[in-house]
């Protein structure tokens, strides 16, 4: 499964946008979380789960892309190409930090 996060303001508060590719379901993903960190502390911080709406088409990017515009929330158009690649080349275990004002950062590839 590959896996792009990045921090962002939203609302006042801190938020961590994380979308992938689940190479074994052959479907993207997408969470919204509320922290600092990302570290879940309960589930309140839960703010979207794509997992919450199966009926969505997650098999195109097409979906993440209008979600994230439904949550008024921009992500940089690296996050969205670099997911977009994930899918095409059924990448797994890749871990990238994004971030607004620089290039993504690869934690982590295999």
């Amino acid at each position: 499964m590959s896996r792009h996060h990045i921090r962002l303001s939203h609302c006042g508060g801190t938020i961590v946008v994380v979308a992938g590719y689940d190479r074994p379901l052959r479907q993207l993903f997408l969470q919204v979380l509320r922290g600092e960190d990302g570290r879940l502390t309960c589930e309140d911080d839960i703010l979207y789960d794509s997992l919450h709406e199966p009926a969505l088409d997650w098999g195109v990017i097409s979906t993440l892309t209008d979600k994230l515009l439904m949550l008024d929330i921009t992500v940089p158009q690296s996050l969205i190409e670099a997911v977009y690649l994930d899918q095409c080349f059924t990448t797994g275990n890749r871990v990238v930090r994004h971030h607004a004002d620089r290039p993504p950062e690869v934690l982590m590839t295999g």
